[in-house]
């Protein structure tokens, strides 16, 4: 028998504060879409307000996720983005399309945030306390109220809700020199709600289940069941990509994810010297990503040197549509981060049929599809050897499909609805 779902709604709920998804955001899209259709008669959004925890009905919650697709530009076409535009016209000596910045201005976001509310229609909701359905399972994805734990206090008079929290990592407890110290404050406040209130946990990779139990285990929790499953694909990754034709003239290599020192994007940076003073045509690098922690100071390292300018470029808020049209022109995608929960950028470029350099790390290892190529994350000869290697080679394998995408996704949904229902009623 299916369980009612009560789902946590924080993350997206604030999605339109950002021009265009990360790659967990494309992913928890993808699982409350999924719930809201499978589920509609027992699905119920979460959301603080300030009357207190709130529920809202799944036809409410569908308008809503409806209408963040469109701020995050997910159906739209190429043409649409002007970041993607502006990149293409600067390197054909075209005149830009329209300004843009990595990040938007208080009224614009004001304004998403309005857009968002009038989709969906304003009401104050029903008390979650009173009206959560009895034995309901509660799903947070986005973590964001898992950090603070006066939003999970309904909890305590609802003994009966079974609250299931995804965690991804537990990278900011075992290596805090990547995050800001308040960072790791946050993580290890999320561990121990995780600890005192889980009735289950989903992770991704059996790396991310094995540190993430120990740190559980190490907060208080004791013998949480746990599902492990690799993140399925959005479904904008079911059709291939063609390489902008704009672009045929120019060899470049990818980089995707946030900037912060944990992605490494400066070990790249010494790779680029390497590049620009050894070759007569090196290639480009597509650096695509925000700026987060210290990501000012990396982007101020890149954009300083001199050796490879004109060589490195930042693409901020690219939609979906663009980043894989992005991947199908490029060399290759390049990874060399220190430490990861999962590697979402490894399966994506993989499934496209796109050569994967990636470190060596235990994450990459188990999610890395046949043919990519895994080095020690500092070993800087290994990585120009490889990436010389794909500029002679340009290596290509087919794209998995849709079939192998919808397949894949059945398969997480369907395990993923068997664990929610199957949790235990203790």
């Amino acid at each position: 028998m299916m369980r009612p779902i009560v789902y946590d709604l924080t993350r997206l709920f604030l999605g339109p504060l950002f021009r265009t998804p990360r790659g967990i955001d494309r992913v928890e899209f993808l699982l409350a879409r999924h719930l809201v259709g499978e589920r509609a008669a027992d699905f119920h959004g979460l959301l603080p307000t300030p009357w207190g925890m709130r529920l809202y009905d799944a036809a409410r919650v569908s308008r809503g996720l409806t209408r963040l697709e469109s701020l995050w530009a997910e159906n739209g076409e190429v043409a649409a983005d002007a970041s993607w535009e502006n990149f293409v016209a600067r390197m054909t000596n075209k005149p830009a399309v329209a300004p843009t910045r990595p990040s938007m201005g208080a009224g614009q976001q004001i304004f998403r945030m309005l857009d968002l509310l009038t989709a969906t229609g304003v009401a104050p909701g029903r008390s979650a306390i009173r009206d959560v359905p009895p034995g309901a399972v509660y799903l947070n994805v986005g973590h964001y109220s898992l950090g603070f734990p006066f939003l999970l206090r309904w909890l305590r008079r609802r003994p009966d809700v079974k609250p299931i929290f995804m965690l991804h990592d537990v990278i900011p407890l075992e290596t805090p020199e990547y995050v800001s110290e308040k960072g790791a404050a946050l993580h290890a406040a999320m561990v121990t709600s995780a600890a005192r209130l889980a009735k289950g946990v989903i992770v991704s990779t059996e790396h991310a289940r094995e540190t993430i139990s120990a740190a559980l285990q190490r907060a208080g929790g004791v013998n949480i069941p746990s599902f492990g499953w690799p993140l399925p694909l959005a479904e904008s990754f079911d059709e291939p990509a063609d390489p902008d034709p704009r672009l045929a003239h120019m060899r470049y290599f990818v980089v995707c994810g946030a900037i912060e020192p944990r992605k490494n994007h400066l070990f790249l940076l010494d790779l680029w010297r390497h590049l620009c003073a050894e070759l007569r045509n090196p290639p480009h690098l597509l650096v695509i990503g925000s700026p987060a922690w210290h990501g000012d100071h990396i982007l101020d390292e890149i954009q300083r040197c001199e050796l490879t300018k004109g060589r490195i470029h930042i693409l901020s808020g690219l939609s979906t549509v663009s980043l894989k049209i992005a991947l199908a022109g490029s060399l290759g995608l390049l990874s060399p981060s220190l430490a990861e929960g999962f590697g979402l950028p490894v399966i994506e470029a993989a499934h496209l049929g796109v050569p994967v350099i990636a470190s060596d790390i235990a994450a990459h290892r188990e999610v890395a599809r046949e043919g990519a190529i895994l080095c020690d994350a500092m070993d800087a000869p290994s990585w120009l050897r490889e990436i010389r290697t794909l500029m002679e080679t340009s290596p290509r394998r087919a794209p998995l499909g849709v079939a192998r995408a919808r397949e894949e996704r059945r398969a997480y949904f369907a395990a993923i609805s068997s664990f929610l229902d199957d949790i235990r009623t203790n």
